[in-house]
C-alpha cells in the first residue's frame, strides 16, 4: 500500500501524497500560504470550515481550512494524542484509493503545532467535477455497490449520506469519508446502510430489497428510537428551561 510523505518545513509539517515530490510540496505550501492562487468558487464558509475551489497553474484544486478544529482549545488539546483534521482527511483519501474506491485525489496537508497541539492546518486535494447523487435515482444502485465495496475490505465510510457520493461520467466518487475498521458484530455495517437509507427517501425501497441483514433492520429500529429519545430530551429541557449546549 502506498504511504504518505512527511516533511518538516518552516515550523510546519507537510504531508503529501506519494506522487507529490518534496519540491512540489514546498512550492504548493508557499502558493497556499501566500495566497498565490485564483479563487474560482467558495464552496463553503462558516464557523466550522472554509472550503473553496482554487486554480494553481493549470490544476483545479479544493482548499479546505478546518477553522473550528484549528481554533477550539479542546480539539487542539486532543491533537496531542492524535492526528489533526487535515492530515486525517488526507489519510482517509489514501485508504480509499488503496482499496480501489474512487475518491478525490489527495495532494497535500499542512499542519502547524505549538506545544504539541495543532494550531493551524489546511488540506489541498483535486477537484472532482461531478454532481451529487442526492435525488438521482439512476445512481442509487452504483452508490450501494460503492459502499458495499468499502465494507468488503472491512472498512466503514464514516458518513455515508447520499450527498457524500458524487457521479462523474459513469463513475461514483466518495467524498467526506472517514474510513475506519468496522467492529466485530456487523452492527457498524448495518448502521451505515440505515444511515444511507434515511438520507434519501428514494433509495429506501432499493436498500430494503437488496440488504437482507438483521443488523440493518436492527439499526433502522435503533435509529428511530434514538431520534425519539432525542426529541424527548429536547422537550424536557424546554420545560425545565435548560438550554442545549
Amino acid at each position: 500500500m502506498k504511504q504518505l510523505n512527511r516533511l518538516k518545513y518552516k515550523n510546519w509539517t507537510l504531508i503529501s501524497a506519494p506522487d507529490v515530490g518534496v519540491e512540489d510540496a514546498k512550492e504548493l505550501f508557499h502558493t497556499v500560504q501566500d495566497s498565490k492562487f485564483e479563487t474560482c468558487e467558495v464552496l463553503k464558509d462558516n464557523q466550522r470550515s472554509e472550503v473553496k475551489r482554487i486554480k494553481v497553474s493549470d490544476n483545479d484544486f479544493v482548499l479546505k481550512i478546518p477553522k473550528e478544529k484549528n481554533s477550539r482549545f479542546w480539539i487542539r488539546f486532543l491533537t496531542l494524542f492524535r492526528k489533526g483534521e487535515a492530515q486525517k482527511n488526507l489519510k482517509s483519501m489514501m485508504i480509499l484509493k488503496n482499496i480501489g474506491v474512487k475518491t478525490t485525489n489527495p495532494i497535500l496537508a499542512a499542519e502547524k503545532r505549538s506545544f504539541g497541539m495543532v494550531v493551524d492546518s489546511w488540506l489541498l486535494y483535486q477537484f472532482v467535477d461531478g454532481r451529487s447523487c442526492l435525488n438521482q435515482p439512476e445512481t442509487y444502485k452504483k452508490v450501494i455497490d460503492t459502499l458495499e465495496s468499502i465494507h468488503q475490505y472491512g472498512f466503514i465510510h464514516g458518513d455515508p449520506q447520499i450527498r457524500n457520493f458524487i457521479q462523474k461520467d459513469s463513475d461514483i466518487y466518495v467524498i467526506d469519508a472517514n474510513p475506519q475498521k468496522a467492529g466485530m458484530t456487523g452492527f457498524d455495517f448495518g448502521y451505515e446502510w440505515a444511515y444511507l437509507r434515511k438520507s434519501d427517501k428514494g433509495i429506501q425501497p432499493i436498500l430494503d430489497d437488496l440488504i437482507d441483514s438483521k443488523w440493518y433492520k436492527f439499526a433502522i429500529w435503533y435509529d428511530k428510537v434514538d431520534r425519539k429519545l432525542a426529541r424527548l430530551r429536547k422537550r424536557v429541557k424546554k420545560v425545565f428551561g435548560v438550554k442545549s449546549s
